[in-house]
């Protein structure tokens, strides 16, 4: 059980940073340190689409998947979620050895990928929950 409910807040965690940009594309383009280019218009519909609508509808559905299918299953609708954190994350720390030019130091990427890594932990986890 203990398991479940990790998994279940790493899924919020996601689900509430969809949400957030599908209300908020600024806020979250700042965060992300993205611009939308201004004079090719359409570049928020890209903030709430992608990291907002995708974002939130992957989390929500698995959110509700992993309380409604038979705990047997669980792994299956959580492993292509941790999956995805994962290769944030790999891509992340690729990123801070390939990129070290355009990275600087690396600023907010190192907490980023312990971030992603803990988030693709959490919501794998429920592979233990049997």
């Amino acid at each position: 059980m203990i398991f479940e409910i990790l998994c279940l807040i790493a899924l919020s965690f996601g689900g509430f940073a969809g949400l957030i940009a599908l209300v908020n594309p600024k806020g979250i383009s700042s965060t992300l340190r993205l611009q939308a280019e201004p004079r090719k218009p359409g570049g928020f519909a890209e903030f709430r689409a992608t990291f907002g609508g995708v974002f939130f509808m992957i989390h929500l559905v698995g959110f509700g998947m992993i309380l409604s299918v038979n705990p047997a299953y669980q792994i299956y609708v959580a492993a292509p979620i941790a999956a995805g954190w994962l290769g944030a994350a790999l891509a992340r720390l690729l990123s801070l050895v390939v990129d070290k030019a355009e990275n600087g130091e690396g600023g907010i990427n190192r907490y980023w990928v312990v971030l992603e890594f803990v988030v693709a932990g959490l919501i794998a986890s429920v592979a233990f929950a049997n």
